[in-house]
């Protein structure tokens, strides 16, 4: 073989493998611009699911469970329980172009995966050992059991990476409803930009007439907030590289170009579609603890 047809196979050779790499990178590029492409499996499913009950209407929406939890890896050795402190669930139509994030009172009883009988909800995490074991499954399986849905994905995050996530931004600006005192940190009431450690003290207060109904509240208003804030600051593209960083504080079932999906498709949501609920129900205690019995036709009503 002459050393000009060596250098033709070499040449043809390394162009084909670019072009096999170009069309994998193609490809993950198209997932990324259209969140249909990235989710195309799951959105597939939940069409058949709603064929089989009898509904025409064709929605493409994902719903991602999102829970906030002080884990980590010195807890567990020890072997110390936690439990979600936030539990919601956004609900995004991808063709409509908005969001419902569903706040789920960690007080609600229901079937608890790992316990033979009903628990509060927000235990499901403690049951199943943490977000580095099987907790985030049993938080999921809770959840579907609650509200009858079905849900795909889950995204845990440990209190850390959201501090971490609010001083990469430089502060959330958030109008405080309440002077509050939280962990050896003064809050004062009104609107100011908050930093990491301060937005740990807000989220976690529940110092109020109304419980943890008024945490929620907290909880919905930062997330909003954050939304706003990361949109018009154009943050967007620095949330991937910090996921990237804080793995070992983030735990979810998404693939990487899920997540860029999501994020595109939130920068083309307007703050007025993003619509916040909350479950509600009536208090009973049994055993002397406390319990919310969720309200079946409000839930019903918000997942219509």
């Amino acid at each position: 073989m002459n050393k000009n047809r060596k250098n033709l196979i070499a040449l043809i050779s390394i162009v084909s493998i670019l072009l096999i790499i170009g069309s994998v990178g193609f490809q993950k590029y198209q997932n990324i611009v259209d969140p249909h492409q990235a989710f195309e499996k799951n959105l597939q499913q939940e069409k058949d699911n709603r064929e089989k009950e009898g509904m025409d209407e064709n929605r493409n929406v994902v719903k991602i469970l999102l829970l906030g939890v002080d884990s980590s890896e010195v807890r567990e050795g020890r072997a110390m329980g936690y439990r979600s402190d936030a539990i919601m669930i956004a609900s995004m139509d991808l063709d409509a172009k908005n969001v419902k994030l569903v706040s789920i009172p960690r007080d609600s009883y229901t079937d608890v995966p790992g316990n033979d009988n009903k628990d509060k909800i927000n235990h499901a995490m403690a049951f199943g050992g943490g977000p580095r074991n099987k907790g985030n499954q049993y938080a999921v399986e809770a959840v579907e059991g609650l509200l009858d849905i079905n849900i795909d994905y889950y995204l845990t995050m440990d209190l850390d990476a959201v501090k971490d996530i609010v001083d990469t931004i430089g502060g959330v600006t958030v109008d405080v409803e309440r002077s509050m005192d939280s962990g050896g940190i003064r809050i004062e009431k009104g609107e100011q930009k908050l930093d990491g450690q301060q937005v740990l003290a807000y989220l976690s207060n529940r110092n109020a007439p109304t419980g943890d109904f008024a945490r929620i509240e907290q909880q919905q208003k930062f997330m909003k907030a954050l939304f706003q804030q990361t949109k018009e600051k154009g943050k967007f593209s620095d949330v991937l590289p910090l996921y990237l960083k804080m793995q070992s504080k983030i735990f979810t079932n998404l693939e990487i170009d899920q997540m860029g999906a999501l994020l595109l498709f939130l920068k083309s949501v307007q703050s007025e579609n993003i619509e916040l609920f909350t479950l509600r129900g009536e208090g009973m205690i049994i055993d002397g603890i406390y319990y919310i019995d969720i309200d079946e036709d409000y839930m019903k009503e918000i997942f219509s």
